[in-house]
């Protein structure tokens, strides 16, 4: 079991949650004797019913939602609170869908409100609710998923079906040793696809219901039967059946082909489901694949999901806990996304009030993330962000330092109270080193400062850096020490504030 200190307590924060400042990490510290303690407390949010607003179509209302969701995230009273947001994040990241395709807003409210009532319940469970679910059958154009009227079955639509398979439960493919996918050991068939399609031909939402069938149902109606009213086998996976229907409470029936889905095992006999969702989350709070012997830890993840019938909150607890959680690949192989970014900008330097930021407050932060590349609530794909080094370009590195200067500059609120960085404004005088120092343990980049264990190499600046912002903070030394006794002597503010903008900048804080 990995040990528990300060590093781990700031890691676990960060990855499950949305980071803290050191004086939060320490509190958290302090509340616990191990690991198990402190996820325990992480895992302790009760499922709410909570949605954004939402409703009709514009663009004050899409940014409201966006707002709504990150002032929720940033502004959460309790580590618990903010994990239950992070796992929202993840579930909107997986299970996608998209607002541009909605009649209106509610549909992708509803969406958030469900993801965020069953984050850590089932996962079965779930997935039935997200293919009932109004603004999924409207973005896969499932409520277009008819027979035909010819026999010939080309109107079947495969996007439900399709992606059912290939990104919400199994994957294209299993998994080698490393955890990276084997082409040579497909999960599913082109047939597979079409007739999981014609299983769920007819099931749609009329004027945003929970998913149902057609009015005609089977019989002479919106099913695929091949044109002659009777009920035809289907065949999925090689098991055959004349009554495969997504929904179990069918009159008639109670085949159901997620029956098929979640009974699925790989070529070592661990459940596909289980496995692809282990992998799924591992690559969000940890890493990406691949890495000698992964499966086998991922293997552990699903063993643990499959046994405990798909309940989520054993298998968050089992990635949570493990010891390659907390080593230094798993501290610093992941690129920030950017919620990520900016909500830990917020809270490292404790700063909540984000309705006070820039000129729009809440909302402004959406079409900041949107120009970072991830535009909440319409995401690129399907297949939702890509994620990784996708994040860094050019352009997003410029939006991402655009978005530093304007946060550590911000007055109306402010954003960032520098009374609120441990000891800054403790003495008339202060060491120019020491500011550096202290700015960068807020941020975690030079763990030794706020612990006694030592800062990763790889996320903690060099002594060249460090010297550099040194540099800025005294002139080169024309000015080698700052009046910080108040918060209104102008030149020293100025200064610091910079220092807080080039140090979000800096490349070891795009990761974590």
């Amino acid at each position: 079991m990995a040990t528990w200190n300060y590093d781990n307590a700031a890691h676990l924060l960060r990855r499950a949650a949305f980071g803290g400042a050191p004086q939060q990490i320490q509190a958290f510290l302090d509340r616990h004797a191990s690991v198990d303690s402190a996820v325990n407390e992480l895992l302790s949010f009760p499922p709410v019913l909570a949605k954004p607003p939402g409703a009709g179509f514009s663009d004050r209302a899409f940014r409201g939602m966006q707002g709504w969701w990150l002032a929720r995230m940033i502004g959460a009273k309790t580590p618990a609170d903010a994990c239950r947001e992070k796992l929202t994040l993840f579930w909107h990241g997986m299970l996608v869908s998209g607002a541009s395709k909605q009649p209106d807003l509610k549909y992708m409210s509803n969406q958030n409100g469900l993801f965020r009532l069953h984050a850590r319940k089932n996962f079965r469970t779930l997935i039935r609710e997200f293919n009932r679910d109004p603004a999924n059958l409207y973005y896969l154009d499932g409520i277009g998923n008819v027979a035909s009227n010819d026999g010939l079955h080309v109107t079947v639509n495969e996007n439900f079906g399709r992606e059912c398979l290939e990104l919400f439960t199994l994957g294209i493919f299993q998994l080698k040793t490393d955890g990276s996918p084997d082409p040579t050991k497909p999960n599913y068939t082109e047939h597979d696809v079409h007739q999981f399609a014609r299983a769920v031909s007819g099931w749609t939402s009329i004027k945003g219901t929970l998913g149902v069938w057609h009015d005609y149902d089977w019989d002479g109606g919106q099913y695929d039967d091949n044109g002659d009213d009777v009920p035809d086998d289907i065949t999925i996976f090689g098991v055959t059946n004349n009554n495969f229907r997504i929904d179990n409470a069918v009159a008639g029936t109670d085949d159901d082909v997620l029956k098929l889905i979640f009974a699925r095992t790989d070529w070592e006999g661990v459940n596909q489901v289980s496995l692809f969702l282990s992998r799924k989350l591992w690559i969000w709070y940890a890493y990406s694949p691949p890495a000698l012997g992964l499966k086998t830890i991922l293997n552990s993840f699903a063993t643990t999901l499959a046994s405990n019938d798909f309940e989520l909150t054993p298998l968050l607890r089992a990635i949570w806990t493990h010891d390659e959680f907390y080593s230094d690949r798993a501290k610093s192989r992941t690129v920030k996304n950017p919620t990520d970014f900016i909500s830990q900008a917020f809270t490292s330097f404790n700063g909540k009030n984000v309705n006070n930021f820039g000129s729009r407050g809440s909302s402004e932060l959406g079409g900041r993330l949107e120009e970072m590349g991830m535009n909440l609530f319409e995401p690129p794909s399907v297949g939702g962000w890509p994620g990784g080094l996708a994040w860094i370009n050019t352009g997003s590195l410029l939006t991402r330092a655009d978005f530093a200067e304007a946060l550590a500059t911000d007055t109306r609120g402010p954003s960032i109270r520098l009374k609120d960085i441990a000891g800054l404004l403790g003495s008339a005088t202060a060491n120019p080193a020491v500011v550096v120092d202290r700015v960068l343990a807020q941020l975690g980049l030079n763990a030794a400062q706020v612990g006694n264990t030592p800062p990763n190499p790889r996320t903690a600046l060099n002594a060249n850096q460090r010297t550099a912002l040194i540099d800025y903070l005294t002139d080169n030394g024309t000015n080698p020490t700052l009046n910080l006794s108040k918060d209104t002597n102008y030149d020293a503010v100025v200064k610091v504030r910079g220092l807080i903008s080039l140090a979000l900048q800096t490349a070891e804080n795009q990761i974590f």
